[in-house]
């Protein structure tokens, strides 16, 4: 097989991930798939840090290539998206990203007044050496506030607007020009940052397309097949 990609899903999403919608038309069109269960699914609601999550996508993306994948893809939705750009900043060995109903802007939810609350209280608490100790801490998701019990060092990780999320800073921080799909849903319009956002700091390929489409945000993957695979036989690779 020539190219592989991980589809990474949501945040607070359930099995069948929403995601999961393009794992079989991927695999029509010759693509191996693998579609992990990240620290962000409802049923893990952040058991392991921001650091260790982009691992495991590391490994996931590892495993295609000594499965004899020539290049290999991240298929993010919502914060899946998120740590799609980061894992290809920060760790590299990536050859492209779809980044589906883009979602969890640190960066943007500390500007807005809605997480500086818990970061002060989950700095305070690292600082004290209580990180590992659970704390109600505010998650936020497509405009919904919840409350949740999470470690103050692992909730740093995944919020702090300059900590290794932040959108702006991955996208600059792209070793190379990486061909690039970013679908943002015409419903996510008061949550999602156009594309002058991180977008256009990424190094520029040619290949690489932001778009709007008609969907709802947890309906985004099912409706962006496809837009995906009509962008996927343009990559000259």
């Amino acid at each position: 097989m020539t190219i592989g990609v991980v589809l990474l899903h949501g945040k607070w999403d359930t099995p069948p991930f929403a995601v999961a919608a393009l794992a079989e038309p991927l695999a029509g069109a010759g693509c191996a798939v693998r579609l992990p269960t990240l620290p962000w699914a409802l049923r893990r609601l952040y058991d392991a840090c921001f650091d260790a999550a982009l691992d495991q996508i590391a490994d996931e993306a590892a495993a295609l290539r000594h499965a004899g994948c020539r290049r290999v893809l991240l298929c993010g939705h919502s914060l899946g998206a998120c740590a799609a750009l980061a894992t290809a900043a920060q760790r590299g060995g990536i050859d492209g990203l779809i980044l589906l109903a883009p979602g969890h802007f640190p960066e943007r939810l500390a500007a807005a007044g809605h997480t500086a609350e818990s970061l002060h209280a989950a700095r305070a608490a690292v600082t004290a050496g209580r990180g590992a100790q659970r704390l109600p801490l505010v998650d936020v998701h497509q405009g919904r506030v919840r409350r949740l019990r999470l470690r103050p060092d692992h909730y740093l990780g995944y919020f702090s607007p300059d900590g290794p999320a932040a959108w702006p800073a991955n996208a600059a921080r792209l070793a190379a020009p990486l061909p690039m799909l970013w679908l943002t849903p015409h419903s996510d319009t008061a949550h999602a940052p156009g594309i002058d956002y991180a977008f256009e700091r990424a190094p520029h390929h040619p290949a690489s397309n932001w778009r709007g489409v008609a969907a709802a945000h947890h309906d985004t993957p099912a409706q962006a097949v496809g837009p995906i695979l009509d962008w996927l036989r343009t990559l000259d690779w």
